[in-house]
């Protein structure tokens, strides 16, 4: 009875979402917290959007992987060890941080740092491209960013082919 009262009002179920969307998090940031530099809470479900068909496109839609953003550097969405993830660095802009794990078991470093809000999205596809072309048997994305480190990885995302 429940889920025809969600269904009738349009209310995505889990088996509607994403992958990348159930998995990924955000801090509130602007103009909640006064600590914020950037948006995350407002910003994220738009990059997820452009992030959904190019990962269908690379056949890692299924994938299972985190996703994290935060406004400011305090990390209250626990950005620093999730397999990428975007802490907000100054106006419109985000520190990109690659190669946490699953369980939030190791750190991620910085991939990318000043990445303008409107290339966010093509920085995440070149590294998924990268993950697609260059993973190794069942690896995880935050398994392969930290074993081939940030500059071998942006080596590689911008010679992946791109969907």
């Amino acid at each position: 009875k429940l889920i025809e009262i969600l269904q009738q009002h349009q209310t995505p179920l889990t088996e509607d979402t994403s992958t990348v969307r159930r998995w990924s998090m955000a801090c509130v940031a602007l103009p909640t917290c006064g600590l914020a530099i950037t948006e995350s809470e407002r910003r994220l479900p738009g990059i997820i959007d452009s992030l959904e068909a190019p990962l269908a496109k690379l056949g890692l839609d299924k994938e299972r992987f985190t996703i994290r953003m935060t406004g400011c550097p305090n990390g209250c969405a626990r950005p620093y060890n999730a397999d990428l993830a975007l802490v907000g660095k100054a106006k419109n802009k985000y520190t990109l941080f690659a190669g946490g794990g699953w369980l939030g078991t190791r750190l991620a470093y910085i991939y990318k740092d000043l990445v303008t809000d409107d290339t966010v999205a093509d920085e995440i596809i070149g590294i998924f491209a990268a993950f697609k072309a260059h993973r190794e048997g069942d690896e995880s994305l935050g398994d392969f960013c930290a074993r081939v480190g940030a500059d071998d990885l942006a080596v590689m995302a911008e010679s992946a082919p791109k969907p």
